[in-house]
């Protein structure tokens, strides 16, 4: 045919998802026009020459713009695209070529969400931007929510939440906005917002039953579990725990609740639960389920325990002794030495300070780092009283003991 048909220009290709759209402008003031595209892909990273196929969904299209979804389904490829010009026999050149690795520009779509107002809180379902699709880009989504309150000064607040979650700290009887996106932390990745919601909280209602004030006492690797009682009658109290990797999943959790074992049916607004901590590099979530003695139940809120982050190292043990003008110390870790504290932190120093014990108050104290529970003082006086106490201390988790008690010793003499 004849070329005197413009090319379309501005070739761009949106992906969202696994939806694929293309769009070009066209200055041709031509009536009658249609647009085909065609495409061709390079598996492999090979450089051979593909042959140029045509491009389904885009073909005699009078928009400017096509969907072509049904035809992308290697994802990490390189696809070359391009479009030209139709009207009857006439056709225009091919557009300049848009290269693409799907994978590389695609945005995440806008996850769906649920909400539900209750007692004073916000209950949110978020499912997965992809759901509802065949094909599937991703995996593995966390989810940022921002929330504020639907008034003109508000404070916008963000937070991350699971796929099931609760948003509490929330004013009575007020109207709050959310929105959530997908994001992939590795991959640098934020996805669109979802479309803006509105809802209004409810008062909560204070049921005397619960258990209040939930929190986590930890002290090498002994984790309790304590709660207030503000029930006048007889109560008992099951203490529940969760493994914390199910709360990322999106068909709920509520049935993998498990009770601690020892912590069941009791009186008693204390529990050792340190039998379930299996695993340090895993986090947990705990409640508190009371029951009063005509059956009636409630759920306390949920704590979140990160065993080495959460927990507390307490003072390690120290025994001095010497010999000519060393002084050996020897360290016991905190809690023992067949304490999970070693286990857990396995970049556990020692700070050793030790001085003069002299009726001079300007004695000069020293500090020595040791890496073993063994260590040895040489830079001393002989005929003088030395005092010594240490400190256990873990760099990758910016957490240091209490000092042990002070042992004093003398020198022999010179």
């Amino acid at each position: 045919g004849q070329i005197d048909l413009k090319s379309p220009q501005d070739i761009q290709v949106y992906v969202v998802n696994t939806n694929f759209t293309l769009r070009w402008n066209y200055t041709g003031n031509d009536t009658n026009v249609t647009f085909s595209a065609e495409y061709r892909w390079f598996e492999d990273s090979e450089t051979d020459e593909m042959e140029w196929k045509e491009l389904p969904g885009c073909q005699n299209v009078t928009r400017r713009e096509c969907d072509f979804s049904s035809a992308i389904t290697e994802y990490y490829d390189t696809h070359h695209v391009r479009v030209r010009a139709e009207r009857r026999k006439e056709v225009s050149p091919w557009s300049s070529i848009f290269e693409m690795i799907p994978y590389v520009i695609a945005q995440i779509g806008p996850p769906g969400i649920e909400l539900q107002s209750t007692n004073g809180v916000i209950k949110i379902k978020v499912s997965p931007p992809e759901e509802n699709q065949v094909r599937k880009l991703w995996i593995h989504f966390q989810y940022n929510l921002v929330i504020w309150e639907n008034s003109s000064n508000a404070e916008f607040r963000s937070q991350s939440i699971f796929p099931t979650d609760v948003i509490d700290d929330l004013a009575p009887d007020t109207t709050y906005c959310l929105k959530v996106q997908a994001t992939l932390p590795f991959e640098l990745q934020e996805g669109l917002f979802s479309p803006i919601r509105c809802i209004k909280t409810t008062r909560k209602v204070n049921d005397l039953l619960c258990a209040t004030n939930v929190s986590i006492f930890a002290l090498n690797m002994e984790f309790y579990l304590h709660w207030n009682n503000q029930y006048k009658q007889h109560v008992s109290y099951n203490v529940q725990y969760l493994m914390g990797y199910l709360k990322k999943r999106h068909e709920g959790y509520s049935g993998e609740w498990l009770n601690v074992p020892g912590c069941e049916n009791i009186t008693d607004t204390q529990c050792n639960f340190s039998s379930i901590i299996t695993a340090t590099s895993g986090f947990y979530h705990l409640r508190v389920q009371a029951m009063s003695e005509y059956n009636k139940s409630c759920l306390s809120n949920e704590v979140k325990v990160d065993p080495l982050i959460t927990n507390e190292i307490g003072p390690p043990g120290i025994k001095v002794d010497v010999s000519d003008v060393l002084l050996h110390i020897q360290i016991s870790p905190p809690g023992g030495s067949e304490s999970e504290v070693t286990r857990g932190y396995d970049d556990l120093s020692y700070w050793v300070l030790y001085w003069k014990n002299s009726s001079n108050n300007e004695e000069e104290i020293k500090m020595k780092e040791i890496k073993q529970t063994i260590g040895t003082l040489s830079d001393l006086m002989p005929s003088t009283l030395y005092c010594v106490k240490a400190q256990a201390f873990s760099r990758a988790y910016n957490k240091s003991s209490h000092y042990s008690k002070e042992q004093c010793i003398r020198t022999p003499g010179g």
